[in-house]
């Protein structure tokens, strides 16, 4: 599976997959981040300030419990331009609780061409490949059982839908 940030909304004009693939080989920290804040981007789209705490690391310098200040390039609304840029859905982003990200070794690590996945918990193992895009799948897509409210009551018992409420 691609990275959260391709699939998170179109992109168009984006650089050649080996370009990202090259940003995560070369980065010098692949790390794990428990999320602590995330402020939403000016305008509708742009960098959202996010902080957190190094869960796990898999490469670099940076160690457990480190805090980190960092910019993710995302959007809330409005129409995502053409450009290099691999977006993140900023509602999203402000949900998450863990990030995987690919980062720089300066004294303030920012995050290597776009390359930060969205990811369920951290564990000993990356979700995502420091050799290739690939990123395993952290979304939980169990089926969940929903009450049945209100109007999917009404509706089933007119008869024209809400079969799951039966």
């Amino acid at each position: 599976m691609a990275p959260a940030a391709l699939l998170s909304g179109p992109a168009w004009a984006v650089l050649a997959p080996e370009y990202y693939e090259e940003a995560r080989r070369s980065a010098p920290n692949h790390i794990q981040i428990a999320v602590e804040d995330v402020d939403s981007p000016n305008g509708g789209m742009g960098a959202c300030a996010v902080e957190g705490t190094v869960v796990k690391v898999f490469r670099g310098d940076l160690v457990p419990g480190a805090e980190l200040a960092f910019e993710v390039a995302c959007y809330d609304y409005g129409t995502i331009p053409s450009g290099p840029t691999l977006w993140t859905d900023y509602d999203a982003l402000s949900e998450a609780k863990f990030l995987e990200a690919f980062m720089s070794a300066d004294p303030e690590p920012r995050i290597a061409l776009d390359q930060v996945e969205i990811v369920m918990a951290p564990r000993d193992t990356p979700y995502c490949d420091s050799q290739s895009l690939y990123c395993e799948s952290s979304v939980d897509s169990a089926a969940r059982e929903e009450a049945c409210g209100l109007a999917g009551r009404i509706w089933n018992w007119l008869g024209i839908g809400a079969e799951e409420c039966d």
